[in-house]
């Protein structure tokens, strides 16, 4: 049995929880065997038994500091000797504060690498707007549940939005008039009594999406996060800048493809002492160059592949487990290719003139994956600068920009050097 404790509990109060059991006979709550899983932030429970489990947080444990902090009294006193003392349950409370100090510095230190990064921190959330809410409001939320209403709570602090044990309800930004939660309601209706006023009002939810520390490395390698996709995946795009490097020849071409529109598929290989079997349900084309163990890629004797694209991974035998990507269903054509047809008739015209689906192309590549700084135009050259939408135009004088007009009259003499008049 597991119980995921991520955004309920801190690494902290997780270490010092209690799992339990409720014994009927004994009327009373029986501690079970467990353990923590630090990485994937779960409770695992190892007893089989149906029955009536609950997680008991101690909020107030005794710290590893609370003794060091102590070893500063005389030794004779009681409140060095024991940590039954008054003093010492006195001294455990800045224990613990330096304790949650040193792990949450930690947490920030292993933000800066990818392979440490956080991947259950909140990535999409959703807001509901309001209308104008003042902190004196009295305000009530609430959403329907088969026709039953059901409450949702308004936390006051952040750390109560982002660590609560219920995972449920929001948070209410007064300045942006807007409520924040972690769970999409289909509908929130809102009752805000202000000076003998009630108003009541219905808002739909918006996912919005909420920058951690992955969002940060992934600008720095150029990879933007898509939309709604969760922490995991958007991991696994940013090391595919390593795996499937980008460039302009055929191979970086299909993986800058792949990674940008998250079309690497990843399959757990769990036995390597045993041949792994790739069978193409799909019929789409899977380019060999882009199979990867563990984001290694492979040679030519490391696999075989039969007549409708199956692709059969040699044993490796190392006794672990592995992951299997690889990269299907893009297929690369030569626009001036007009040996095929079909892809030509949905570019081009008849009389040579560029399809509409074609125009419609070429401005959205241009605009999402601009490869040149602008146009180029006879007499002017522009970009836009005026705002952050890039919307104004902007003009810098130089030789490219001259004008024309001057020129029209001018005529080449081939000898002109050897007139007198310029010696």
């Amino acid at each position: 049995m597991e119980i995921p404790y991520q955004n309920r509990l801190t690494a902290l109060e997780a270490k010092h929880s209690l799992v339990c059991k409720y014994d009927e006979q004994k009327q009373g709550w029986q501690p079970v065997e467990y353990i923590i899983d630090t990485k994937n932030k779960k409770i695992i429970i190892k007893a089989n038994e149906v029955g009536l489990y609950g997680v008991f947080v101690n909020y107030y444990w005794y710290s590893s500091y609370t003794q060091e902090l102590a070893n500063e009294f005389p030794r004779w006193s009681r409140i060095r000797k024991t940590k039954e003392s008054t003093g010492q349950r006195f001294l455990n409370f800045f224990g613990i504060q330096f304790e949650e100090i040193k792990e949450f510095l930690t947490w920030i230190s292993e933000q800066k690498y990818i392979g440490t990064a956080d991947i259950h921190v909140y990535d999409w959330i959703y807001m509901y707007e309001l209308m104008e809410v003042k902190q004196t409001d009295e305000i009530q939320i609430w959403y329907q549940n088969n026709g039953v209403q059901e409450t949702v709570q308004a936390f006051d602090t952040l750390r109560e939005f982002f660590f609560n044990p219920s995972n449920q309800g929001g948070i209410i930004d007064y300045d942006k008039r807007r409520f924040y939660s972690k769970v999409e309601y289909p509908s929130l209706w809102f009752r805000v009594q202000r000076e003998g006023q009630v108003y009541e009002f219905e808002s739909k939810p918006v996912p919005f999406h909420v920058w951690n520390s992955l969002d940060d490395i992934g600008l720095l390698v150029g990879v933007r996060r898509l939309y709604l996709e969760p922490n995991v995946s958007f991991k696994e795009r940013i090391l595919d800048v390593f795996r499937y490097p980008a460039n302009t020849s055929d191979e970086g071409l299909t993986n800058g493809i792949a990674r940008e529109l998250d079309m690497v598929q990843r399959i757990a290989w769990k036995d390597d002492s045993k041949a792994f079997y790739l069978k193409n349900k799909s019929g789409l084309y899977i380019d060999p160059r882009t199979l990867r163990v563990d984001g290694q890629p492979l040679n030519e004797d490391q696999y075989v592949i039969d007549e409708e694209s199956n692709i059969l991974i040699h044993p490796l035998y190392q006794g672990k487990e592995h992951t299997v990507s690889f990269i299907p269903g893009i297929e690369k054509y030569e626009l001036h290719d007009r040996q095929n047809e079909k892809l030509h008739r949905i570019l081009f015209l008849p009389n040579g003139q560029a399809t509409e689906a074609f125009r419609n192309w070429v401005k959205y590549i241009r605009t999402v994956a601009p490869i040149m700084w602008d146009e180029f135009r006879w007499d002017e050259g522009f970009w836009d600068t005026i705002d952050k939408n890039l919307t104004g135009v902007g003009y810098l004088p130089n030789m490219w920009d001259s004008d024309i007009e001057v020129w029209r009259d001018y005529t080449f003499d081939p000898k002109r050097w050897e007139s007198e008049k310029i010696w």
